[in-house]
């Protein structure tokens, strides 16, 4: 579905709904206007809904970046922070507004400054401008059928890359690279028209087994690489370049760090084109490399490639965003449908088969004052232990049978049926159901999912609902169920008996946070049954521990982050030593934040004069690995976001810059504070 614009209700401007993302933001006009559909090709760049008006100036509603593009392309970035700007000629600005990508056409110079929390563009007298809007959602264009075989697995992965919309460093972008298709087995080979693997001279030689084919499916789409049967793993071009992909960290470690490093450099290197940025990683990668970016820039990929890979490693290691997903995957047949999916994420994929399930033979030692009947009980429920991840990831996803202790449990049918959610206008329903009424204080959860103002709610509470109630209240559709009380072996715990998920089939309520002890096999349960994904524990959760949770994961699900960003976010200060984790898509979010990246602090104060700010920046649904991030200082520098952007000594305006740019967690002596509640002042 297509992004809409209509007439904001005063007829002084245009209000654009995003119906895939639920979201919508108005820009005002300062008179009124009488907006006509144009074509969208009047725009360089791709978009879905355009229209053309004509005023003396315009409001956009935050105070956000915006790229200059003249007509050949290039661009050059702007922060209303840093003051005015005038232009000289038809310019075409890309505003960064979550979740859409904006662009404002005109033929005229126009004065941008910053008014108070929003952007403004003066232009001199009644002026044309068109506005053309496009989703930053993506969707697989197809389905490929293959034979359950590694060879068939081959041709299946070789056209991952058919779904990037350029070769070029700009494939970076998240925006420029499309959802891989979809894979499934059959009894032949099949593949849609227009499923075409681009011509970039790239192939990955693998041994046709699944320990080789799976951990190379995201630097195949990536690359837009060809996979073919080889006796060593090695990545070559038609020009005859040649790197071993079995190096001494083995073979997996070696691929995920030819994927991170070639991506690293496209980003460095992309600053030479349409977006010529003051990236903080190019800062530090050229002090590191010998490489020449500018010629790299107009370099066919494979040229590009054997350059990259002639820096060590080690060199660029450091500058690499954390990554922002590494994926164990069960190396058989049945996990091939789940492969696009990891793909699409250029998640680090490993193959470590399932290990033997031990069971928890005690809780953690944090949690001391357990719920209701299970105080005396040992915790029996059987989980696998994935291996460490050996580099800084912020997610780490598991695809095989039972619960991973620290990982995202992921169901190829809830990715599916991800891709498939109708999207309206309605406001975001939320249940919050409290079934407990020693949790009651949970309750206010209700207010910190509407702190998020660029979307509206519906949100009904819930009190001692029985079995028959439940039912029927996860029957009917809805956005997110916060569940606060009870969960035992016979299911969730109602006034009149249990509710078991598992015998569910019918469950409309897309994502859920079950805020109760050993939640796991319900959560899947729910998952099963129709949802798309949730939050459940694989242990006992005190009652104080569940009850601040609770709380923490409204507002940090109303702050953009995803499923799986909470959980990790909660663990910095909360959770340690518990067993959170994410079922289903732990890759969802319920809402959008301001900058489209949801941020993190930790806070120190050396001096009285200083506050030393380390920034973490997580990708998210639309905004993924390759956005470049400003932190909204006095300052052109952009971060790749991906984990820990850097550690800043600011100053208190600069610190409340930051907190007033969002709705950010803040860890400041062993305490979590949150940005709209706090100033620098506070932190002392």
């Amino acid at each position: 579905m297509e992004p809409t614009v209509t007439l904001r209700d005063d007829g002084r401007g245009i209000r654009i709904f995003d119906p895939i993302e639920n979201a919508y933001f108005e820009v005002e006009t300062a008179t009124p206007v009488a907006p006509d559909t144009v074509a969208c090709d009047h725009f360089r760049f791709p978009v879905e809904t355009a229209v053309e008006l004509v005023t003396t100036a315009l409001q956009i509603p935050e105070l956000t970046s915006i790229f200059l593009h003249t007509d050949d392309g290039l661009a050059d970035a702007f922060d209303p922070s840093d003051g005015q700007l005038q232009t000289d000629g038809p310019r075409t600005l890309e505003v960064n507004i979550a979740p859409t990508k904006l662009y404002l056409r005109v033929n005229q110079p126009v004065t941008i400054h910053r008014d108070g929390d929003v952007v403004r563009l003066d232009f001199d007298g009644e002026t044309v401008v068109r506005v053309g809007v496009r989703s930053l959602h993506d969707r697989p264009a197809g389905t490929i059928t293959t034979t359950p075989n590694p060879e068939g697995a081959m041709r299946a992965v070789s056209l991952l890359g058919s779904a990037l919309k350029t070769t070029s460093p700009e494939r970076s972008f998240p925006t420029l690279r499309g959802h891989p298709p979809l894979i499934e087995v059959g009894d032949e080979f099949d593949a849609p028209d227009g499923i075409n693997r681009p011509d970039t001279g790239v192939r990955i030689e693998v041994p046709p087994e699944y320990e080789y084919v799976y951990p190379v499916s995201s630097l195949a789409y990536y690359l837009g690489a060809e996979v073919v049967p080889g006796d060593r793993p090695r990545l070559a071009t038609d020009d005859g370049f040649a790197y071993s992909l079995d190096g001494p960290e083995g073979f997996e470690q070696t691929v995920g760090r030819v994927l991170r490093q070639t991506f690293l450099l496209d980003c460095v290197t992309r600053t030479e084109g349409y977006y010529q940025v003051d990236l903080h990683e190019r800062q530090l990668a050229e002090s590191e490399v010998d490489l020449e970016f500018t010629a790299l820039y107009d370099r066919p990929l494979a040229d590009r490639l054997s350059a990259y890979l002639g820096v060590s490693f080690e060199t660029v290691a450091d500058v690499i965003p954390d990554w922002p997903l590494t994926v164990d995957v069960d190396p058989t047949v049945e996990s091939l449908d789940a492969i696009p999916f990891v793909a699409n994420d250029l998640a680090v994929v490993r193959t470590t088969p399932n290990p033997d399930p031990k069971s928890v033979k005690e809780t953690p030692e944090v949690i001391t004052d357990f719920l209701g009947a299970k105080n005396d009980e040992p915790v029996t429920t059987e989980f696998v232990t994935p291996e460490p991840v050996p580099f800084e990831t912020i997610g780490h996803a598991w695809v095989g049978d039972r619960p991973p202790v620290g990982a995202n449990k992921l169901t190829v049918e809830s990715l599916r049926r991800s891709l498939d959610v109708d999207p309206d206008e309605s406001p975001i329903r939320i249940h919050v159901v409290c079934n407990d009424t020693a949790m009651q204080d949970e309750q206010v959860v209700s207010e910190y999912y509407q702190l998020n103002e660029h979307h509206r709610f519906d949100i009904s509470m819930h009190t001692e609902l029985s079995v028959a109630e439940f039912r029927e209240l996860l029957a009917d559709p809805a956005d997110f169920l916060h569940y606060i009380g009870h969960v035992d072996d016979d299911g969730i715990v109602c006034p009149d008996g249990h509710l078991d998920t598992t015998t569910l089939v019918d469950v409309n309520v897309k994502a859920f946070l079950l805020n109760a002890c050993d939640s796991h096999e319900q959560g899947m349960g729910l998952v099963e049954a129709g949802s798309l994904g949730g939050i459940i524990t694989l242990s006992d959760i005190a009652d104080s521990i569940a009850t601040r949770a609770g709380l923490h994961f409204a507002r940090l699900l109303a702050a953009g982050h995803t499923l799986r960003t909470s959980v990790h976010v909660l663990r910095k200060q909360l959770l340690a030593g518990t067993r959170w984790m994410t079922v289903g898509n732990g890759g969802l979010s319920l809402c959008h934040c301001k900058s489209g990246n949801p941020l993190y602090l930790r806070i120190s104060c050396p001096d009285k004069e200083t506050w030393r700010t380390e920034v973490e920046g997580f990708p998210s649904p639309t905004h993924g690995l390759g956005t470049a991030f400003s932190l909204y200082l006095d300052s052109d520098t952009r971060y790749l976001v991906g984990g820990q952007l850097a550690t800043l000594d600011l100053n208190a305006s600069e610190l409340d810059k930051i907190l007033e740019s969002d709705l950010i967690p803040i860890d400041f002596n062993d305490e979590r504070y949150w940005s709209n509640e706090v100033a620098a002042s506070d932190l002392r």
